[in-house]
């Protein structure tokens, strides 16, 4: 794992786990407290799937370079290839 996505990581459980137990030491009722605890839950949700998706995003782009890269690769060596037997 690289050390951004280690911080990054550290940061979401550090932050959930504080929402957490500031929500379940607050001073409001049971119900009151599950309400607050449903919507922040939705919000790391939400930050969740979109650092995923930014992750998928690099790793479809990464993944494309490669591909790119190997296909010119191919070509080039097919074309020497060629250039070899002509001769």
């Amino acid at each position: 794992m690289k050390s951004t996505t280690k911080i990054i990581t550290g940061i979401l459980v550090g932050t959930a786990a504080g929402l957490v137990t500031g929500l379940l030491t607050a001073p409001n009722s049971g119900k009151k407290t599950r309400r607050k605890m449903v919507a922040k839950s939705k919000g790391l949700v939400a930050e969740a799937k979109e650092e995923m998706n930014m992750k998928l995003d690099r790793v479809k782009d990464s993944y494309n370079e490669i591909l790119e890269g190997s296909a010119k690769k191919t070509v080039n060596g097919v074309n020497t290839t060629k250039e070899t037997l002509k001769a």
